[in-house]
């Protein structure tokens, strides 16, 4: 299929049955305009292409989360307040505009807690898991993950990092003695974003 003539739109229908029958257009019967018009377009389509490119080179290519943080407590008592707050927010109940809510615990195995959460309206299912180790007997690593279960999530608003920080904040991880927080928008899906959003 030949290219739409960007200059002179006049009878438009009539140029694109022509450029259907025409065969190369870029051949000696193309005009300069129709050359210029064909480039023109095919300028706009790569430069689309080229920013989606570079949208997605930015971050993951499936929404998810995946942080590293350490705290200075023992990783069972850690894992304990986790657990506990998955529980709290297995409700159904969700306050107005919070994801405080749908939260499931599916499994608490060796060093892993295995749990969904299900956004309140959409209904949109993450599946999160934390897993520990202690760097020392006092000192835990905490290294969580959360991904969209849908396939065609690309991005998420920073809901993957909200279903762990929210976690780990209500918990009170996140005021424990030493705490970090260790991800970057290549690895946690608008992180960034969601980041300034927490800190305003």
């Amino acid at each position: 299929m030949g290219c739409v003539r960007l200059t002179g739109m006049k009878s438009e229908s009539k140029e694109l049955l022509s450029d259907e029958t025409a065969g190369d257009t870029f051949g000696p019967a193309a005009s300069p305009e129709h050359r210029v018009g064909c480039m023109s377009v095919m300028g706009v389509l790569l430069l689309g292409v080229g920013g989606l490119l570079s949208v997605l080179a930015a971050g993951p290519l499936h929404a998810h989360c995946s942080v590293t943080w350490t705290v200075d407590i023992p990783c069972f008592d850690a894992s304990s307040l986790l657990v506990n707050q998955i529980k709290e927010w297995t409700t159904d109940h969700c306050p107005l505009k919070s994801q405080k809510c749908l939260f499931s615990l599916t499994s608490v195995i060796g060093d892993d807690i295995i749990a969904t959460h299900t956004t309140p309206v959409m209904r949109f299912i993450d599946d999160i898991t934390f897993n520990f180790s202690s760097t020392s007997s006092d000192s835990c690593e905490i290294k969580g993950h959360s991904t969209s279960r849908s396939w065609y999530t690309i991005l998420d608003s920073g809901s993957n990092y909200l279903n762990m920080y929210s976690l780990m904040r209500a918990s009170g991880l996140s005021s424990a003695p030493s705490f970090t927080e260790s991800t970057s928008d290549r690895t946690c899906t608008q992180y960034s974003s969601i980041r300034l959003k927490l800190n305003s």
